[in-house]
């Protein structure tokens, strides 16, 4: 796969432990619960950490602890892919990832359109002048999408980007939850105790067992995972 040099819109922004505290995405709202509109005047409703979930300490998510955020209720079946009654760490990075590629496989009908649009010569082929006019994001990245500096982009290539966008976010991602591993990783032994997880992150302290799937008493950088945002 050709490697994208994301454009500024496509880069994630540095991962802030605020915004890692809460699950701000997924379809349905399976993950983040806003309850009833508040009052005027009144706060805002909080967003819940689904490993706050996870009551009795266990490392998994039963339907019964769910139960007390009906948006996590509601989409329990879809993240609980082994349908063992119960979610665990793995089964939210994976729904986090197909989230990502899903909304980006959505995607593709509306980039076709735009392509369609920005098209004016309408010969199928999408030249930078036009991506520039039309499609910016795609012009940002009209370089590297033209992979066989054909000078212009098919319709093929433009929708196709949006999984290769989608990918590019995901190692991103990754790339950031490693950075924040290893300055949490104190000792440098390439896994967190509870100790050093809970000063790194305190807020997400009370979750050490959902993300210590093995149960070894630390977290290995294959059981590291943060929110998307």
């Amino acid at each position: 796969m050709t490697r994208i040099p994301m454009s500024p819109m496509f880069h994630l922004r540095p991962l802030q432990l605020s915004l890692v505290l809460i699950l701000s995405c997924c379809a349905a709202g399976a993950f983040a619960q806003t309850a009833s509109a508040p009052a005027a005047g009144a706060k805002g409703p909080a967003m819940v950490w689904i490993g706050d979930l996870d009551t009795n300490h266990d490392g998994r998510i039963s339907k019964q602890e769910a139960a007390a955020v009906p948006a996590i209720a509601k989409g329990f079946d879809a993240i609980d892919t082994n349908h063992d009654g119960y979610i665990t760490m793995s089964e939210v990075r994976a729904f986090w990832r197909a989230q990502t590629l899903g909304a980006a496989q959505a995607s593709m009908p509306a980039l076709a359109a735009a392509f369609d649009k920005a098209n004016t010569t309408h010969d199928g082929k999408l030249t930078l002048a036009q991506a520039k006019a039309g499609m910016p994001r795609i012009a940002a990245n009209f370089t590297a999408l033209d992979a066989k500096k054909a000078g212009f982009l098919t319709k093929d290539q433009v929708t196709a980007s949006a999984m290769q966008f989608a990918q590019a976010r995901l190692a991103q991602k990754r790339q950031a939850e490693g950075q924040l591993f290893a300055k949490a990783d104190t000792n440098h032994d390439g896994k967190l105790s509870q100790a050093e997880f809970t000063a790194a992150f305190p807020k997400l302290a009370p979750s050490f067992a959902f993300f210590d799937e093995n149960h070894d008493g630390f977290i290995q950088p294959n059981e590291f995972a943060l929110p998307p945002r």
